[in-house]
């Protein structure tokens, strides 16, 4: 039987799409664990997540220097040993710092989960600082950030962050070369200790998990037992700029930057849902409204994109994206255009039925191993999310209407209230 490659397969809209959040297990020393098991392969990834991020810095990149400091030795192994035993026996360690967190990771064989566990968990609670792998991570985090600041789309976010944050805010810090490299021992020492504390972590086991490695989680974890008061998580709220518009000259730039925001709602925000399908729509995917105009059809730029950043005080719908000089000023333009337009006209079904499919489907891509459903339990420590989430999310992509995202536009994405930065060479006045 031939097939008729001329028609289109049938497409079908989602029904129904859950993920229940484990309930976590306490662990001897309280430490709390969340487990997500039933992987088919005898490996195993295990997240700590470390309440201590950016905005409990009290100089710029402490935390992130912190971060990497820790496997530089500890009081059982040096920082050759530890690369070595990494290496020999086929484990990954990876970092990241967050706002209110740093998250430490560690993937192994099933086999020798005992014996790189212990190198993890002594190199988080016994670090020794060396002071010649220290000064070396602060001279790679210097160069990498002398390379960032030389990006126009580096030099426009910032700047955006010191305008709707405030200068103070820590999410607006702007570290150099300079100040990272004047960061000391004694600065990161005084983070690990208010920081690196047992009833400051929460830890996400993943993969092929059976009794023999959360007895070996049980045994190395719990004999670090809690000492102080946890640290409360924070989030200074935004204290912004009265300027809306901001034009950054970067000499010898071949493009320039163009980032855009406008305050939005909480996470916890009953619209918040709905106005994360609508900036979706806006410009959260390949065939979204910002893409169709000013990349397809006017061919302005390689790409533009737009997001939702949701904090537990904050949120903001933030835009993005570079493209030649001349054309600064007309992707402004047809960006305030599309926005205006989800206010004014509802979104034709079809178009949002395509959304709607498209955000289900990254959904869905969580549910495909224990280790993105890990990654997404981790997002509740990251990001704040909570153990509801997914499913309220779920729930509210496939019940909204065109209706109901014509009226969350007309209330909170208002193109008079875009802040505006352009970094880029000698970029134009306003027309």
């Amino acid at each position: 039987m031939s097939i008729d490659r001329s028609i289109a397969p049938a497409v079908s809209n989602f029904t129904s799409v859950r993920l229940d959040v484990p309930e976590p297990i306490t662990l001897s020393n309280g430490m709390k664990m969340w487990i997500a098991g039933n992987g088919e392969e005898e490996i195993n990834k295990i997240s700590v997540f470390v309440a201590g991020g950016t905005f409990q810095e009290m100089a710029p990149m402490q935390a992130t220097t912190c971060s990497m400091a820790v496997f530089n030795g500890n009081k059982n192994m040096t920082n050759a040993q530890i690369a070595e035993a990494i290496d020999y026996y086929g484990a990954w360690r990876a970092l990241q710092t967050y706002d209110n967190c740093t998250a430490f990771s560690l993937s192994s064989l099933n086999e020798n989960f005992d014996r790189t566990l212990p190198i993890l968990f002594d190199s988080l609670r016994y670090p020794t600082f060396p002071t010649s792998e220290f000064e070396l991570a602060k001279r790679q985090l210097a160069v990498n950030c002398a390379t960032a600041r030389e990006r126009v789309k580096y030099i426009a976010n910032k700047e955006m962050m010191r305008l709707y944050y405030g200068t103070n805010h820590p999410l607006a810090t702007d570290p150099t070369p300079e100040t990272i490299m004047a960061l000391s021992k004694d600065d990161v020492i005084a983070f690990h200790s208010n920081f690196y504390r047992a009833q400051n972590c929460h830890l996400v086991l993943a993969g092929n998990i059976s009794e023999r490695e959360i007895d070996i989680v049980e045994k190395v974890v719990s004999q670090w037992m809690p000492s102080g008061d946890a640290e409360p998580e924070l989030e200074p709220e935004p204290a912004a700029s009265q300027e809306m518009l901001k034009v950054l000259h970067k000499p010898g730039a071949v493009q320039a930057a163009i980032s855009m925001t406008i305050k939005a709602i909480p996470r916890r925000h009953p619209d918040y849902f709905k106005l994360r399908i609508l900036v979706t729509a806006l410009g959260g995917y390949f065939g979204s409204r910002l893409m169709a105009n000013i990349r397809e059809d006017k061919g302005y730029t390689y790409g533009i994109s737009a997001s939702l950043s949701g904090r537990s005080f904050d949120g903001y719908v933030g835009i993005s994206t570079e493209c030649d000089t001349q054309h600064v000023w007309k992707v402004i333009e047809q960006t305030k255009h599309e926005i205006e337009r989800l206010a004014q006209e509802l979104i034709p079904q079809q178009e949002l039925d395509i959304v709607k499919r498209h955000m289900l489907s990254d959904l869905v891509k969580t549910l495909d191993s224990p280790f993105n459903i890990a990654a997404y339990i981790g997002n509740m420590f990251c990001y704040g999310t909570y153990p509801t989430y997914f499913n309220e999310q779920v729930d509210a992509i496939i019940n909204c209407t065109s209706e109901q995202l014509r009226d969350v536009a007309q209330k909170y994405l208002n193109p008079s209230l875009l802040r505006i930065v352009i970094a880029g060479d000698t970029p134009p006045q306003a027309i």
